[in-house]
């Protein structure tokens, strides 16, 4: 698909990874449609172009009226929150919000979707690295607060694929790993939580596949630009090995942010790896270095809520 040419239709266009999913697809000319549950929650997203068309994740109906007219629907919205939420609305958001997309998409005449899914949809028995194929989760006998986000999205992925099948439409699904970058309200905004005191624990030898969200962007962008994606599904994450927490916290002290005067490492023994060759070698895909996402992240941030057009250059 020619972007220049296409008009992509997104979910949760106003939220953090759907800025810059935003930001990536205008800056390579595709035509824009947020379709968002309050458009007022990003007003200058008009003023660059992009139509903003209300509708809820619960609404099949006005899901179909906001993605007509486009030639294909990135399905970003989802819930995921640090928070506490009943599992009972991950469940109603994360898979009968995706069942709903699939069915809008088909009554709009849609025939092309990338789903955000997440590297968490694998098994934990799952070989290292975890590569595509590996198997998903299955449901759990019973949705609690702790397995409630990973479980509804294995369930979504697992539902998308059918349902793309039963109506004929193609199918991308793109798993990242932790996401973060500017104005991040999840795990950024932890991040920070940490080393705000003078004084502070932070975790150490803990692996975890950390993604930059204009990355994510990026790849979203390139399954989109080929046809080799269809019916494909890619972990966009931070590779094997995957790099530490304190690797992170070096990174963003370089690039400018705030640190303690004394850190004292917290051994947390958890290893993420999740293999991106697939990505790399069909879609030309990669991670850009943690020193140079963070100091675009702290960039952004510093220039305010109002300047959000996040910096959308590609990894390669």
């Amino acid at each position: 698909m020619e972007l220049s040419n296409a008009t992509i239709a997104v979910t949760g266009a106003t939220g953090f990874l759907g800025r810059y999913i935003v930001d990536v697809l205008l800056a390579r000319g595709a035509r824009v449609v947020g379709v968002v549950r309050n458009p007022d929650k990003a007003p200058e997203l008009p003023g660059r172009g992009v139509e903003l068309r209300r509708a809820d994740l619960a609404e099949p109906d006005a899901l179909a009226e906001g993605f007509a007219g486009a030639d294909a629907v990135v399905s970003n919205a989802a819930l995921f929150a640090m928070s506490y939420h009943r599992p009972a609305e991950y469940a109603e958001t994360n898979l009968e919000g995706t069942r709903n997309v699939f069915a809008a998409a088909a009554k709009a005449g849609v025939r092309r979707v990338v789903q955000v899914s997440s590297c968490i949809v694998y098994r934990r028995d799952a070989p290292r690295p975890v590569r595509e194929d590996a198997p998903l989760r299955e449901r759990p006998r019973r949705l609690r607060s702790w397995n409630a986000y990973a479980a509804t999205k294995a369930l979504a992925e697992r539902a998308a694929w059918q349902l793309a099948a039963e109506h004929g439409i193609g199918l991308t699904t793109i798993r990242p790993g932790g996401i973060y970058g500017a104005f991040d309200p999840n795990f950024t905004r932890v991040h920070k939580a940490f080393v705000r005191p003078p004084v502070s624990a932070y975790p150490a030898f803990f692996h975890v596949s950390l993604v930059y969200a204009a990355d994510v962007a990026d790849g979203i962008a390139r399954a989109l630009e080929r046809d080799a994606a269809l019916g494909r599904a890619y972990n966009l994450a931070g590779g094997d090995p995957a790099a530490t927490a304190w690797d992170f916290l070096r990174a963003w002290r370089a690039a400018g942010g705030r640190a303690p005067a004394l850190l004292l490492p917290v051994p947390v023994p958890i290893r993420q790896h999740y293999s991106v060759r697939r990505a790399a070698d069909e879609l030309g895909w990669r991670n850009r270095p943690l020193l140079d996402a963070l100091r675009e992240t702290l960039a952004a941030e510093a220039a305010g809520p109002a300047a959000r057009r996040i910096a959308v250059g590609s990894a390669t």
